[in-house]
């Protein structure tokens, strides 16, 4: 018998003294007396056994001799019976179990995951403009109405998935991994690919389209590189009409890209002392109680906090922690030259990090670091291959045969 079905029915803690243990035992097994915890004393046994059973061993103890003290009654029951006149105690616990049945049908928690451009904040103030916030009843929230407004709010989102799992709303999101909005173009609508910025074409590969343009062209912001229209000719070369195609090719351009970057060498160091201190705190439903935060001192604050779940998907609105206050002074020193010239390559090579992350392939590095009396300068150019195209509207020319019809 499990130790929970034991504490609902209740059991006792009895003290055996027999001339005749072995036999009290064997009698107890054979009339399927459940005996469990058994500890031997100098003279005497201590057993546990459910409090009905205990009423069965009255004809096995005259049998053996033997005699039988209560030492504890433990289990619900007896609870119950010790407790039966304290009413405020039970009215409390039914009072709380109310309470956690009432807080179950809120949502407490909104979790979002698989959104990387779009921000966790930015999705949540989304949610929260069209009704759908912490604390709203579960029976509101309408999970294909939620999904359906976030694929149409954000035009990067290929998927979601919106489900209710206890007092959570649990958000899966699918984004386009190449960053760019996912368009729903008619098929028959015809689209050219323009260049966004002036350079030269290093490459070009076509795969619906006709290229205007080939490897070593010079282009400005605004030339079509691949045209959305189709000639269609006879036999004898004249054009009889244009095919719409939405133009799609594979195209990366040599340009330049001129960066400048300055920072004064004056600049504040901020020293954290060693007197830190933490504060605990309590939020519950929105409200929050704090003790010991304030300080005269210049402060940052790091903040630890933790949210209390009574299951695994049963997020209670209670939130504790601490914050720990952290003061600091602030010096004003100036860089070195070694100094200064290292701030300004790590500038420089996480701004061609973040080139790189964005598909751009840098050739040349033309970027130079000065040194003034005040400032550090770096200035320059770098050559780079983008992806630099996009669609636009494809107008058809007027062909031979629309001229002499007008």
């Amino acid at each position: 018998m499990g130790g929970g079905m034991n504490f609902l029915r209740g059991y006792v803690r009895v003290r055996l003294q027999s001339k005749e243990p072995e036999r009290f035992l064997n009698l107890c097994a054979a009339r399927r007396i459940c005996i469990w915890a058994i500890l031997r004393r100098e003279n005497f046994y201590e057993l546990c056994l459910g409090a009905r059973d205990f009423f069965r061993l009255k004809e096995i103890a005259f049998k053996t001799g033997s005699q039988l003290k209560i030492l504890e009654k433990r289990g619900l029951p007896f609870f119950f019976q010790r407790n039966r006149k304290r009413k405020a105690f039970f009215l409390g616990g039914f009072l709380c179990l109310f309470l956690l049945f009432l807080l179950s049908r809120y949502i407490w928690n909104i979790h979002i995951e698989g959104n990387y451009a779009n921000s966790t904040g930015t999705v949540l103030e989304f949610l929260d403009s069209i009704g759908v916030r912490h604390g709203m009843a579960a029976s509101q929230a309408d999970c294909q109405k939620i999904a359906a407004a976030i694929r149409e709010e954000f035009s990067n989102v290929t998927w979601v998935s919106a489900r209710i799992r206890g007092t959570r709303l649990l958000i899966e999101i699918k984004e386009n991994v190449d960053g760019y909005p996912v368009r729903e173009e008619e098929p028959d609508s015809a689209l050219d690919l323009r260049a966004q910025e002036e350079g030269i074409v290093y490459s070009i590969l076509t795969r619906s389209g006709v290229p205007l343009v080939k490897a070593g062209d010079a282009c400005k912001p605004g030339d079509i590189l691949v045209s959305g229209q189709i000639p269609i000719a006879d036999d004898s070369g004249t054009v009889l009409r244009y095919e719409p195609v939405r133009a799609d090719a594979d195209i990366l351009i040599q340009s330049r890209l001129y960066y400048y970057q300055e920072f004064s060498l004056k600049h504040t160091v901020r020293r954290y002392q060693e007197n830190t201190r933490k504060a605990p705190f309590l939020e519950i439903m929105g409200w929050r109680l704090e003790t010991g935060k304030t300080s005269d001192e210049s402060c940052d604050y790091l903040v630890r906090e933790h949210q209390v779940f009574l299951t695994e998907n049963f997020a209670l609105p209670v939130r504790y922690g601490t914050v720990e206050i952290l003061p600091y002074e602030e010096t004003t020193e100036i860089y070195t030259e070694q100094e200064a010239k290292a701030l300004a390559e790590n500038q420089l090579e996480a701004y061609m990090e973040d080139l790189k992350k964005s598909g751009v392939e840098i050739l040349e590095n033309h970027v130079k670091i000065e040194m003034s009396d005040t400032d550090c300068r770096a200035a320059g150019f770098l050559t780079v291959l983008s992806p630099s195209v996009e669609e636009a509207p494809s107008e058809a020319p007027e062909t031979e045969t629309g001229k002499e019809e007008s």
